[in-house]
């Protein structure tokens, strides 16, 4: 059972380091932070948010990007190890990979903090001292459904062809990525569940890049697919269909909805802007204070935090439409 608990800035480089300045207070904390990519920009703020909170403490952390490669990634960790780092949060390139991070932490008796790519169950439960902090992306892609089927239900000439159904298509995350499977599958089935009817006419792996999603909805719009509702499973993606109607000159009026998850700043601006009808908030600034109040308590052998449960620390969701996305911004 896994309970729940209540500045973007990209990563330049491979590998970043820092500390706070002498006064501030110190930590026996040495964090070492293994993320995926540092062109996401959800990652980067969560990256940002924990690099932010460490310096405040005055504790040394290293940052290093595996720019897509579960090999780079796994050498990363064990260089970090070899450093002397206490304690490692890893941002998996592949969650079903990850035996060498683990047995290297294993053998050196170093915790592992996952985020954001939940490990399979069978892997976080094989030693103690591995845990994971993210959220449910099921309940991600049923706010996004209902921020879809509510719209939906107000605004009938969102049904542009007149067919009694919507067009649905979907630009999924990556092949074979939980969130992003989980994310489409949640989203279309709470539409249906929710009584709108609808055709799912495709889906395009866009690997959660804006200039990815940009190519594909270029190739849509020049192949005139009827599409009427985008349900994108990131605000990157979801900004890349937007850019793609923004180039072919196409007005607000004539394109189909577009919706978004994670609340990104970008995305956030879209929905004020109207270019998305909403988009679900992914608590990158809860995420990285639990990851980080989990890295401490583990370095210092303080409580664990109160509502941790087992391995898992998972954080909700929150829907954002026009009505409340000034409070996320």
């Amino acid at each position: 059972m896994k309970l729940s608990f209540s500045a973007i800035a990209l990563i330049p480089a491979l590998v970043l380091s820092g500390c706070a300045p002498a006064s501030a207070k110190r930590k026996s904390l040495n964090l070492g932070i293994a993320i995926y990519d540092s062109q996401d920009t959800f990652i980067s703020s969560i990256t940002k948010e924990l690099s932010d909170l460490a310096e405040a403490d005055g504790v040394h952390f290293t940052i290093r990007n595996a720019d897509h490669s579960q090999l780079t990634q796994n050498e990363q960790v064990k260089d970090m190890i070899a450093d002397g780092v206490n304690v490692i949060c890893v941002n998996l390139v592949d969650r079903t990979s990850t035996s060498a991070i683990i047995n290297a932490a294993m053998k050196n008796e170093i915790p592992i903090i996952f985020f954001n790519r939940e490990p399979v169950e069978s892997d976080i439960t094989r030693w103690e001292h591995l845990y994971y902090v993210g959220s449910d992306p099921e309940e991600s892609g049923r706010l996004q459904g209902q921020i879809a089927a509510t719209y939906l239900s107000q605004h009938l000439e969102a049904d542009r062809n007149g067919d009694g159904q919507i067009q649905v298509y979907v630009l999924e995350g990556e092949p074979g990525h939980q969130d992003a499977i989980v994310r489409s599958e949640s989203s279309v089935t709470t539409l249906q569940n929710a009584g709108i009817r609808i055709d799912k006419i495709g889906y395009s792996i866009c690997d959660w890049n804006r200039q990815e999603a940009q190519t594909e909805v270029t190739r849509l719009i020049q192949e005139e697919t009827e599409a009427e509702l985008y349900l994108c499973n990131n605000d990157d993606m979801a900004a890349g269909a937007v850019d793609a109607y923004e180039a072919a000159g196409i007005p607000l009026t004539d394109r189909p909805l577009i919706i978004g998850i994670d609340g990104t700043a970008v995305g956030c601006q879209l929905v004020q802007s109207h270019a998305l009808i909403g988009t679900v908030y992914n608590d990158y600034k809860g995420q990285a204070g639990a990851i980080y109040q989990l890295a401490s308590a583990l370095s210092e052998n303080e409580d664990m935090p109160e509502l941790m449960n087992s391995h898992y620390i998972m954080l909700p969701y929150r829907k954002i439409t026009l009505e409340n996305v000034s409070q996320f911004q």
